[in-house]
Formats: C-alpha cells, structure tokens, sequence
C-alpha cells in the first residue's frame, strides 16, 4: 500500500473513531468510569466512553470497546492492550507502563517520564511522549 493511501486511510479512520467515539458519550449519558485494583483485568468493553483509575502500582487495563478509553496509572508499572475502534490513552506518571496496540484507533501512551514502551500494529496512530532513552 502507498504512503498517501495509508495515510488517508489512517487519517479517515481516526475520524470515524474520534466521530463514534462522540456520538456514543452524547448519545448515551457519558463515559463509564470506575477504579481498579493493582494486578487484577481492569477492562473496558461495549459503545461508550471508559475511564479507569489504579489504586496502585501495576494494573492490567484493556479496551475491547468502540469507545475511547482512558486509563490512569499515577502509581506506574500498568500495563495496556487495546483492539478497539476508538482512542486509547494511557497516562503514567508512575512510570515503567507498557502499551499494545491493535485496533484501528489512535493510542497515545503520556506522562511517563522513564521505562514506558508502546507497542502498535493495528493501522491507528501510536505515541509515546516519553523521550529517555529507557522508553520507545
């Protein structure tokens, strides 16, 4: 596949993500949000917007969801896969998270200043914000 046609399919298919991804929240009350305990499936499902929180180090998140998903890990040492549509972000300010990607929204790992990894193979946009050597 060229370059050009990757991107816009990439490009089109963040859009209708990011458009599912809205209509879900508007359309049925707003995102689902709960906490999770360390070293348990923490793991968000169906059409809505999800939002989880650690209580600790080392939670097991995963998105199977049309929605985005939105995972907090202040503690570090998460981890997060993700096969959804929409987007998934997971914040760690914790550091030493690890991120897989396989769906086809975007997934952004953010916050980790040290020994976080993202690894993507879906068509979605993957980023990591962490610039030390220790992340890529």
């Amino acid at each position: 596949m060229n370059r050009r046609l990757r991107a816009v399919l990439v490009a089109s298919l963040a859009v209708a993500a990011l458009s599912l991804t809205l209509w879900n929240t508007t359309a049925t009350g707003g995102p689902s949000i709960a906490t999770c305990k360390p070293g348990k499936p923490c793991i968000c499902t169906g059409v809505d917007a999800c939002v989880r929180t650690c209580k600790g180090p080392g939670c097991k998140f995963e998105c199977h969801a049309t929605g985005s998903c939105t995972f907090n890990c202040p503690k570090g040492k998460c981890e997060s896969v993700s096969d959804g549509v929409g987007a998934t972000t997971l914040a760690c300010p914790g550091n030493g998270c690890t991120m897989s990607c396989s769906g086809v929204g975007t997934c952004t790992l953010t916050g980790c200043k040290k020994d976080c990894k993202a690894n993507c193979s879906g068509v979605g946009v993957c980023t990591n914000s962490c610039t030390d050597p220790s992340c890529r």
